[in-house]
């Protein structure tokens, strides 16, 4: 969603005092009928509400911007804030006066390289703590067109840095820990807040090679969806039972997603078992007739939108067309019933019509914003986020002790950086920590001079900034280069052409190189995979972080991490590949596996040598694994795991065991990751190298061991054929924990069918 939509709905402006912001069910119109019984159910309220809205006003609450109905005692309500991570501006949400500024904390993609779910969901829960004080002020709504849990395919995609990366399994970790820190709380009778997980389904392409994502029809195989892009969606749905789901803009296989009844109907809801509304992503529902053309009129048009289930729009073309479809008998009043229903629901669910003070989310104010455990929380968030990618000779952490009258140069386009750490979908922060003032702030007082230069902009060919960057560092003890990418390069509406480092900063590092007295320090600060090859292979760059997008206290995160206060910990959640992978497929090609024309997508299919692989990350410290098992572990027989269980798909096969140890000097964490290799003689087809099926972060003091637990269950072992079935084979399964295989897992018996 571009916010140039809003130029185009009705904008709410919410006034302060909940008196505006909630129906009254004490003394308003509303307060003598069944919407205001508690005691009744959800739907009895509901449909009892709906009956007494006359059509014009029914048609007023099929849009996001719904309108006030006074007779009603219906307050104005618009459905479209944000809280990607942290309260973002939006229409429904509103910065100022007692809630100037809500906490900002590291892009998705930097909560993907911490591998940490429980971090995850401490952070929705403060951001949903944050979201419903706000909403108590009349400065937001209750609810949020939040996750983005699309696969990161591509590293050319501008929202990848709004996902948690490239893997299914983490990606579907992540969004259960953020459903259930945003929508639960301390009141299981009340929905704290209602997310809405989007975009349904294979959005990830922006604007490539003429081809926008309006216009764009993802042509996807059975095995892929099944396989990559549903898995999140299918967690998000059925197991952590969001509130709603947003369709996207492109088609899929020639049917727009607002438009895909087998999408929306027969696998969001009968088979995922949706329990609540679809909402159209902005503008969508038009792009059916005008971008798509699946359409002839805009009276069909919205009969197949609100057959296919998208109940919601994001627009006003359900505003001025809902009426004409019904003039034509399009579609029928019970069809916009059935969408109110939906919609109505959700906000009974939410304690809209309830009496505040029997709820304790309606207590919430401004003293549960920016608190200090918020701080302390995004502060420990981008610590935990950052990628120690290369560290010769253990040169980091420096030694703030053996650094008096030393002078260390900050140079790059990044180093003051302070919007820009924030990603995108970003709100107001309280405070932003540039690097810069991370470092001059930990090092106050000791008697180091931190200078900055920023030497280039991003991306340019203007080289005169150079001199001064090359003074500062002919002069320092220590030299940093800030550099990456930012939202001039990546964002919404936006993809990248390259995949290299911009050719300005790479100019600049050499000549950095040749005039430092020591090799450089390198931090790159990026949402998608950045070709830094160049950087890994030279002698003359000593070290390399990525720290992604890190939120409000970014550059305190990183100097702490540079200055051996924190252990770095965190894993790519990306593959980064070469320049040259952008030459070798399409963008518009969505096949995951290995073709004449695609070199494979992602860990588990690229066939080409990455950069820096996926999960990969290291410590200041040592980890040592090792284990009590067999290397084969068991023998099982399929039919005996799958009989007589109704479960069968969570049936643990065997459960592994490792024991962890910390060889090093320092106290750390670690990312403990288990894959599984299936058998390679699955029917001729191509299996993944490997796939994640499990991981833990664990923090172990010098030489502590602590054993991790993993269950490899039949879910877990199951492979997704071309037609999109699953099977449950026979042969041998390698487990890897790491780099290392550790065991092997055989299954006897007939291959069977079970999905």
């Amino acid at each position: 969603m571009q916010y140039i939509f809003i130029l185009f709905t009705i904008r709410i402006v919410w006034t302060n005092g909940q008196s505006s912001n909630f129906p009254d069910c004490k003394s308003g119109p509303l307060s003598s009928f069944p919407i205001c019984n508690q005691s009744l159910p959800s739907r009895q309220r509901t449909v009892d509400l709906i009956s007494r809205m006359t059509i014009m006003e029914k048609i007023s609450h099929m849009i996001t911007t719904a309108d006030t109905i006074p007779r009603l005692g219906l307050p104005k309500y618009e459905w479209w804030s944000e809280a990607l991570h942290g309260l973002g501006y939006s229409p429904g949400v509103l910065f100022g006066g007692d809630l100037p500024a809500a906490t900002s904390f590291p892009m998705p993609i930097n909560l993907g390289a911490t591998f940490n779910m429980r971090l995850v969901h401490d952070i929705a829960n403060i951001i949903s703590t944050e979201a419903r004080a706000f909403n108590n002020e009349g400065r937001a709504g209750l609810t949020f067109f939040t996750p983005n849990i699309n696969i990161f395919r591509d590293p050319r995609w501008g929202r990848g840095q709004e996902t948690p990366g490239e893997d299914p399994f983490l990606t579907s970790q992540y969004v259960y820990a953020l459903i259930e820190g945003l929508q639960r709380g301390d009141d299981e009778r009340y929905l704290k807040i209602a997310a809405n997980c989007k975009h349904f389904d294979a959005y990830d392409l922006e604007d490539w090679n003429g081809t926008n994502r309006h216009h764009f029809d993802a042509k996807v195989t059975d095995q892929d969806l099944v396989e990559t892009y549903l898995p999140s969606f299918k967690t998000c749905i059925q197991d952590a039972q969001v509130a709603s789901i947003m369709c996207s803009y492109n088609s899929i296989n020639g049917i727009p997603a607002c438009a895909h009844q087998f999408l929306l109907e027969t696998i969001a809801r009968e088979s995922f078992h949706l329990n609540g509304f679809v909402v159209s992503d902005c503008g969508a529902i038009g792009n059916i007739l005008y971008t798509h053309h699946y359409t002839s009129t805009v009276e069909d048009t919205v009969a197949v939108a609100l057959h296919a289930g998208t109940d919601l729009e994001c627009g006003v073309f359900y505003l001025f067309h809902l009426y004409d479809a019904l003039n034509s008998k399009t579609i029928v009043e019970t069809d916009i019933d059935q969408s109110l229903m939906r919609t109505f629901d959700v906000l009974i669910r939410l304690g809209w019509f309830d009496p505040p003070e029997q709820q304790i989310y309606r207590q919430l104010n401004k003293n549960n914003v920016d608190t200090l455990e918020a701080r302390e929380l995004s502060l420990r968030s981008a610590q935990e986020s950052i990628v120690l990618l290369k560290n010769v000779d253990q040169v980091l952490p420096l030694n703030i002790n053996l650094l008096k009258n030393k002078k260390i140069a900050l140079i790059g386009p990044t180093a003051d950086a302070t919007v820009t750490m924030q990603g995108i979908y970003h709100g107001q922060a309280p405070f932003l920590i540039d690097p810069v003032t991370g470092f001059k702030n930990l090092t106050a007082g000791n008697f180091i001079n931190i200078e900055h230069a920023r030497g280039c902009e991003i991306s340019s060919h203007n080289e005169k900034d150079f001199a001064a960057a090359i003074k500062l560092a002919r002069s320092s003890d220590i030299v940093f280069f800030f550099g990456g990418i930012d939202h001039t390069i990546e964002r919404e509406g936006v993809d990248r052409k390259s995949i290299d480092l911009p050719d300005i900063q790479l100019t600049l590092i050499k000549q950095l190189e040749k005039v430092a007295r020591s090799p450089l320090h390198i931090v790159i600060m990026s949402g998608g995979g950045v070709d830094l090859s160049y950087i890994r292979d030279s002698a003359q760059c000593a070290s390399l972080l990525w720290i992604g997008y890190p939120g409000q206290s970014g550059g305190l995160g990183l100097a702490t991490v540079v200055f051996g206060q924190y252990n770095p910990a965190g894993r790519l959640p990306v593959t980064i590949y070469p320049a040259s992978y952008v030459n070798e497929v399409s963008m518009f090609d969505m096949q995951m596996r290995p073709a004449s024309n695609n070199p494979g997508r992602t860990y588990k299919f690229y066939t080409g040598k990455a950069v820096y692989e996926f999960g990969y990350g290291l410590s200041y410290t040592t980890f040592n694994y090792t284990w009590n098992n067999n290397t084969i572990i068991s023998l099982h027989s399929i039919q005996s795991l799958i009989e007589n269980n109704h479960s069968f798909l969570r049936t643990i096969i065997s459960l592994i065991r490792v024991n962890v140890t910390n060889t090093g000097n320092m106290a750390g964490d670690d990312v403990v990751l288990a894959y599984v290799t299936q058998p390679n003689t699955i029917d001729n087809q191509i299996v993944p190298f490997k796939q994640l099926f499990g991981f833990e972060r664990i923090h172990l003091a010098i030489n502590e061991t602590k054993e991790v637990f993993f269950p490899f269950t039949i879910e877990a072992a199951l492979a997704v054929t071309r037609d999109g079935s699953k099977w449950l084979y026979s042969g041998f399964y390698r487990i890897f924990i790491g780099q290392q295989q550790m065991f092997s897992i055989e299954l006897r018996g007939q291959s069977t069918r079970l999905a």
